[in-house]
């Protein structure tokens, strides 16, 4: 049996069903094409709330989604679950694990990846935040340190328990911190009523003088001052050097027994390979794309999202790595190649919503244009959106539903630890 079926139709093989990949097979869905999708997960996660499932406010199944369950009965829409390992582009064909797959244009929509910075100790023992199996993982690692840490005397050990370390103040870092912060604060000591809950002390680091870099200075201090009301530890204006015998190493000589060591300090492009070193940036890993999302110098291929750049004389820098971004491409890709002539071709414009992030209950930063709001309303509009952006009825329905029970218990219920974790080495 082929992997592919024969078809007379133009295929576009999309690599990666993400944002961008999903937005774009469902504009094509009903046109000339036959949309092939890869990818290594049989489900879109909706990455945003990952932070959410590491600290037991959420189940996987909340923000996972079946790929196939979103085209139901679209023949011409075709999805395997496979990896890409390389393409050719001269021969026009896309090696996966499973085989390869001829393409008349190929998307890559692969997103991102973590950025480690080439420190590869750190790589190989740092707690990551980019999928479901990192989430459980962190869920996994922080229950046990807290189980642990009931039953040793050794006041080094217990240290290195209580002390979780953040690396990265955008909004990840900020998000999980607060999740975190909460999490102490009201649920702890009911589990654990033998445990001094004021001896678990949670970090963030930020190389940079402030948190969530990308946003306004009004809300980054805001942002500041609800995290340290929650009792976290700020470092701005701090490098960590290394991570290891569970120990982190700052630049300036501070040294913190940690065993739950969290990197959300940056991401870069994940690509398969193939394509020429002098389509990708310098920095970030990204492909440098036209205005049209196509890649430079590749026939018929394009990308979208976190692992495009696009760069000409009106884009000195590139489009941030955002889930609007990656949709917004996505839609303008998908009129253009449903339109005859390429002298028609639309370009891409992103428009900017703004951007949020919230740091717990009643408590979220909010930069829409040239508004700045902080606190309940802030927070009532990042539920609203991210609620909005899930992939399913079903979905936002449970979220809903957790979200309201956590509201008003403060009990983030889902505490199970059903894989243990086991440390590399």
């Amino acid at each position: 049996m082929e992997l592919i079926p024969e078809t007379k139709l133009v295929r576009l093989v999309i690599v990666g069903g993400g944002f961008g990949g999903i937005q774009l097979a469902k504009k094509l869905s009903k046109k000339k094409y036959q949309v092939v999708m890869i990818d290594r997960n049989n489900y879109h996660t909706f990455q945003p709330l990952l932070y959410q499932v590491a600290t037991g406010g959420l189940e996987p199944d909340s923000i996972a989604y079946p790929i196939r369950k979103i085209f139901p009965g679209k023949r011409n829409i075709i999805f395997r679950v496979a990896e890409a390992l390389e393409v050719k582009p001269d021969q026009h064909v896309l090696v996966t694990d499973l085989g390869e797959i001829k393409y008349d244009h190929l998307v890559i929509a692969t997103g991102s990846t973590t950025n480690f910075f080439g420190n590869q100790e750190i790589e190989n023992n740092a707690m990551t935040l980019k999928s479901v199996p990192g989430a459980l993982d962190l869920r996994s690692l922080l229950l046990q340190n807290f189980e642990r840490v009931l039953i040793d005397t050794d006041p080094a050990e217990r240290e290195k328990y209580l002390n979780i370390v953040i690396v990265g103040g955008g909004p990840t870092g900020v998000e999980i911190a607060g999740a975190l912060a909460e999490l102490k604060r009201h649920v702890l000591h009911k589990d654990y009523p033998e445990l001094n809950v004021d001896e678990l002390k949670i970090h963030v680091i930020e190389s940079s003088d402030k948190l969530l870099s990308s946003m306004s200075r009004q809300s980054s201090d805001k942002a500041k001052i609800f995290l340290e009301k929650l009792g976290v530890n700020i470092w701005l204006k701090n490098v960590v050097k290394n991570y290891q015998d569970e120990k982190v190493f700052l630049a300036n000589d501070t040294v913190i027994n940690c065993s739950t060591f969290i990197w959300t300090a940056g991401v870069k492009g994940s690509v398969f390979n193939g394509l020429p070193p002098t389509v990708f940036t310098e920095r970030g890993n990204r492909l440098k794309v036209d205005v049209y999302n196509r890649v430079i110098n590749c026939k018929n291929i394009f990308a979208l999202g976190d692992v495009a750049a696009v760069i000409d004389d009106e884009h000195s820098l590139p489009h941030p790595m955002l889930a609007p971004v990656a949709i917004q491409q996505a839609k303008n890709l998908a009129h253009n190649l449903n339109i005859n002539s390429n002298e028609s071709w639309k370009k891409f414009n992103y428009f900017d919503k703004g951007s949020m992030a919230t740091i717990g209950k009643n408590k979220a930063v909010a930069d829409i244009k040239a508004l700045h709001f902080q606190g309940f309303f802030a927070w009532l509009v990042w539920m609203f959106i991210h609620l909005m952006s899930i992939v399913g009825f079903r979905n936002r329905l449970v979220i809903l539903i957790n979200w309201v029970w956590n509201y008003f218990s403060y009990d983030r219920a889902i505490r199970l630890i059903i894989r243990p974790y086991k440390k590399k080495g």
